[in-house]
């Protein structure tokens, strides 16, 4: 029996065999372009689904990156070891210095971070790292998500602020850090990852660092090949080339964080029609969905859809607004032109639901979806 006959709609498709899938195309990319010392940490933010993060830390043997205290208690929960996670965010409350004394991955966001970890430290660790900050939008100019505006995370490479988080650090025991440079974009481009991999090196040069890792973070374009987008490969070869220059990658650590380019392409949402009606000339098609549950802040896309269950042959027409069930005007898909018919009972699958859609949903008039897996077997 097909899924889409048993469950009741909506409910989101996850396909596991495509999501190891990506996760293996972005580890064999950076494998080959930097050797063995690669670790890959899975997003939680971007996708919180427990069948996700489990299989990523047991099958793939990925660390499991959180930004909070929530998400880290979460993880923990699930059975997630704390030296298999990576614990970043811009305000770490009480699990900081669990996660201190577990062994996490920690990157330290701000002074006053800084502060509270020197201040309980007591041991040498190679775990341990600062967020940087540097002006990307000047090296790669209308690419960075803030723009002009400064981006809010991390400690500013260019202060006195930095320079003396790193003499506290050193003066704690901490003698070989991590530079954690993850940078929200718009483009996702080769250089922007270009601009990283050389702050990288200028940054090691300037304050004479000697790093335990480099966490390049995410926001990579992936899980689908797009003409006129990088590939991983090409990612991979752009960032360790200039890497390697400066660093030996047995003695250092690369970590990778893919988040959508691995998450959003194993996720289906599936929503039934359950009215059609004609508004002065308009189709419009209701779906027992919402357009929130792949696209929570409802801004203007192409949401494409294939039909996967048609009870009726149509022929194509002009036009059909295609909505979801709540109350709220602008809960629309997609606006179809010149496609079939859609008829009541009728079953969609929108593509590409699973970053940044499945952590959003709420009990805000609807409940959140059912979620179903196509197993590996």
């Amino acid at each position: 029996m097909r899924e889409y006959e048993r469950m009741k709609t909506p409910f989101y498709s996850v396909d596991m065999k495509k999501f190891s899938e990506n996760c293996t195309e972005v580890m064999n990319a950076f494998l080959n372009a930097w050797g063995e010392n690669v670790l890959f940490g899975y997003s939680v933010k971007t996708n919180h689904d427990s069948v996700l993060i489990c299989y990523a830390n047991e099958n793939l043997n990925w660390l499991i990156e959180t930004v909070s205290d929530s998400e880290y208690e979460y993880c923990s929960g699930l059975g997630i070891k704390a030296d298999n996670m990576i614990y970043n965010g811009p305000y770490k409350g009480e699990k900081l210095q669990q996660a201190i004394v577990s062994g996490s991955y920690i990157n330290l966001d701000n002074y006053d971070e800084v502060v509270r970890y020197c201040d309980f430290s007591e041991k040498n660790t190679d775990r341990v790292g600062v967020r940087v900050n540097f002006d990307l939008e000047n090296e790669c100019p209308m690419e960075t998500t803030a723009g002009k505006s400064v981006s809010r995370f991390g400690i500013d490479c260019n202060s006195e602020e930095f320079e003396t988080v790193l003499k506290m650090l050193k003066q704690s025991g901490v003698y070989k850090i991590g530079l954690h440079m993850h940078m929200s974009t718009k483009t996702r481009s080769l250089k922007i990852f270009e601009a990283i991999a050389k702050q990288v090196v200028a940054l090691t040069e300037r304050y004479s660092l000697s790093l335990s890792y480099i966490d390049i973070g995410g926001g990579f374009f992936g899980g689908q090949h797009v003409q006129g987008k990088p590939s991983m490969d090409e990612y991979a070869d752009t960032i360790c080339s200039i890497l390697k220059k400066r660093f030996n990658s047995k003695e250092t650590k690369l970590i990778i964080e893919p988040g959508a380019s691995v998450l959003a392409t194993c996720v289906s949402y599936i929503t039934k029609v359950v009215n059609v009606r004609d508004i002065r000339g308009s189709r419009i098609v209701t779906l027992d969905g919402s357009a929130l549950h792949i696209n929570p802040f409802l801004v203007s896309r192409n949401q494409p859809y294939d039909i996967i269950e048609k009870l009726e042959n149509t022929n194509k027409i002009k036009e059909q607004i295609i909505v979801g069930c709540t109350c709220m005007e602008n809960d629309r898909f997609i606006t179809a032109k010149n496609e079939e018919e859609l008829k009541c009972g009728d079953i969609l699958s929108f593509k590409n639901a699973g970053a940044y859609t499945m952590a959003f949903n709420s009990y805000f008039i609807i409940r959140p979806p059912e979620v179903v897996y196509n197993r590996m077997d």
